[in-house]
């Protein structure tokens, strides 16, 4: 009777062993690459026409302009002109954006470079190099490559992004935007889906800010998921940032502690 105990026991400690050493990343590039292919319900409805509604167009009129202040309204905003400072803090108590009256050296555009390395415990490390370019201060391009590394089994993930930008908040203190485009899944996912994000950073006290970001890559059936917050410590054109950074790649979930470096150009 023990022997047999003892044989199942091992039988279990085995398939356990075998199951984890598939590894989270290589578990999160088969969610990402779509094998489960489930069958999506659809609901249709037919529309009656009422025909003779006198008030119908009034109605749709007022529809369409509470629509537009709670969608396309909240979006975009009023345009107002802005420059961009030097940097954040280069005229005393400030963010990134001034008003075009401002007596000071102004910009009409801004690039900055950004690289943050993060880890979660001993099994995963990554790097995450961000190109960010806005060519007038209210649209910008945003280039990005985010790679993960796992020690146990030896396994890489890339994700490459590409998303315009636009800055909604443009204030003294604050700046705050969204951005759609499209990512890319590397390294045996070989898939590309539609991305969006959100991003705010806040101006504290000179030489100190703090960021919050979100961002979805929808790949398949699954998505790609990043949460990001973190405080930067600037010294003119140069800033270190450290914070916490938490990813969802399909159902892998990864909470890793970041540190890095930006540059305005």
């Amino acid at each position: 009777m023990k022997p047999k105990i003892t044989l199942s026991m091992l039988l279990c400690l085995l398939i356990f062993s075998l199951s984890n050493a598939q590894g989270k990343l290589n578990k999160a590039k088969k969610d990402l690459s779509g094998s489960n292919s489930g069958s999506n319900s659809s609901s249709s409805w037919s529309d009656d026409d009422d025909g003779g509604n006198d008030n119908a167009g009034y109605f749709d009129s007022v529809f369409i302009e509470i629509a537009y202040h709670v969608t396309i309204g909240v979006l975009l905003g009023e345009m107002e002109s802005r420059y961009f400072y030097e940097y954040p803090y280069s005229d005393g108590s400030h963010g990134e954006y001034s008003l075009f009256t401002q007596d000071y050296p102004l910009k009409r555009n801004q690039f900055i470079i950004s690289n943050t390395f993060f880890a979660s415990g001993k099994e995963f490390y990554g790097n995450d190099l961000k190109l960010n370019f806005r060519f007038i201060p209210l649209l910008g391009v945003e280039a990005s490559h985010l790679r993960f590394f796992e020690r146990t089994p030896k396994v890489e993930l890339g994700v490459t992004s590409f998303m315009i930008n636009y800055y909604r908040v443009r204030e003294k203190y604050v700046t705050a935007y969204w951005g759609i485009g499209a990512t890319h899944v590397g390294n045996g996912v070989d898939e590309t889906g539609l991305a969006y994000q959100i991003g705010v950073d806040v101006y504290l006290k000179k030489p100190f800010s703090l960021g919050v970001f979100w961002k979805q890559s929808l790949i398949n059936d699954s998505s790609v998921d990043e949460f990001k917050l973190l405080a930067r410590y600037h010294m003119k054109r140069f800033s270190i940032h450290g914070g916490f950074n938490h990813y969802q790649l399909g159902s892998v979930s990864i909470n890793a502690m970041g540190f890095g470096v930006d540059y305005r150009f």
